[in-house]
């Protein structure tokens, strides 16, 4: 018995194939019997190429017959939409920027309907001409690993900001990194611990920073393509007062809600994904001075543009954190208690919804 065909990646160091494992769990635990299939190749192909796939996920492609009478999810980018061959398709993506490339547009109307993991970017779909029917289905986060703790042992007299993100001017580095030292003087009680994933060979990561942040500076911690386990991650988040990441642009920015279920509030900027999930009450909502274009030499990003954050706001705002970190941690209480809506088991709740609608 098969009830949806699951068309995504699964096993690659992607949010798409992360995310495609949480969601298929989280439907086959709501009693959906849903069928994982390979958007890039043959199932067993994406094990040779990037390792064993979730056992779950392996024994579903095992056993549940594949059917093109069901409805299909194709979850990935818009480009790939053309792939879906269900009875009933749904293409699900999202872009960090304020308009889909030309050809995402085509596709999407190819579809039966369409996807975004949040408002915001249901209607960019629809501002960028799509004419099927777009819906916001959100993502989620495991609340089971990414939860609040214990007050940290260690450096309790500084202020710890964190970022968490891949390597690229999107997330704003360069920002943060001017941010910071514009706010904070060397010796103050400060701490700027930045998880860093860098994929590109020919890049230098640790020399741009470096530059970005002459001597003298405020203190800086680096981890530096270090995979981590998700419980590590959420240790990693509980122990920083506030996560900072003022991109310029988020499909739906994992890190940040993965950091405010483990209690910690983030800083993050007040423009596209994000703005479904962080609030004034319980967050830092990091303001922005307008629309920019974006880098011409990214193909997906032609004629659209992103987000110009405010530099002075968010030094002000890294200031306000360390100045009142009671104000913080009463943030942390509460933007814990927000998270918790944005479980996977949430998410499943809405696509089932969805699926149920278009029967």
């Amino acid at each position: 018995m098969t009830d949806l065909v699951w068309h995504s990646s699964f096993a690659s160091l992607t949010g798409y194939s992360g995310s495609s494992r949480a969601l298929v769990l989280a439907l086959e635990d709501r009693g959906l019997a849903v069928r994982p299939l390979y958007l890039f190749d043959s199932d067993d192909r994406e094990a040779a190429l990037f390792g064993p796939v979730h056992p779950r996920i392996a024994a579903l492609q095992r056993e549940r017959p594949l059917r093109l009478d069901l409805p299909q999810v194709v979850y990935g980018r818009g480009d790939l939409f053309a792939k879906n061959s269900g009875g009933y398709k749904v293409g699900f993506t999202m872009l960090e920027v304020d308009r889909l490339p030309a050809e995402w547009v085509r596709q999407a109307n190819l579809m039966d309907e369409v996807w975004a993991p949040t408002a915001w970017g249901a209607a960019m779909f629809r501002e960028s001409g799509v004419t099927r029917p777009a819906y916001s289905v959100p993502l989620g986060v495991d609340l089971e690993i990414f939860r609040p703790g214990p007050p940290r042992a260690q450096l309790a007299g500084r202020t710890v900001f964190l970022s968490v993100f891949e390597w690229g001017v999107r997330k704003g580095w360069d920002l943060l990194l001017r941010a910071y030292r514009a706010a904070f003087r060397p010796g103050d009680d400060v701490l700027l611990l930045l998880k860093v994933d860098c994929r590109e060979p020919a890049v230098n990561p640790l020399r741009a920073m470096a530059e970005a942040l002459p001597s003298p500076a405020p203190p800086v911690g680096l981890i530096y393509n270090r995979p981590l386990a998700p419980a590590q991650l959420a240790e990693l988040y509980r122990g920083a007062d506030c996560f900072v990441l003022p991109s310029r642009g988020e499909g739906w920015c994992m890190p940040a809600l993965e950091a405010m279920a483990c209690g910690t509030p983030a800083l993050v900027t007040d423009w596209s994904g994000p703005t479904e999930f962080v609030r004034e009450t319980s967050g830092y909502p990091l303001a922005i001075r307008g629309l920019v274009p974006a880098p011409a030499d990214q193909p997906l990003y032609a004629g659209a543009r992103w987000a110009d954050p405010d530099m002075e706001h968010l030094v002000a705002l890294l200031r306000r954190v360390h100045a009142n970190r009671d104000e913080a941690r009463a943030k942390g209480t509460l933007t814990a208690e927000d998270a918790r809506r944005w479980g996977w088991d949430a998410a499943a709740e809405v696509i089932a919804e969805r699926l149920g609608a278009a029967r």
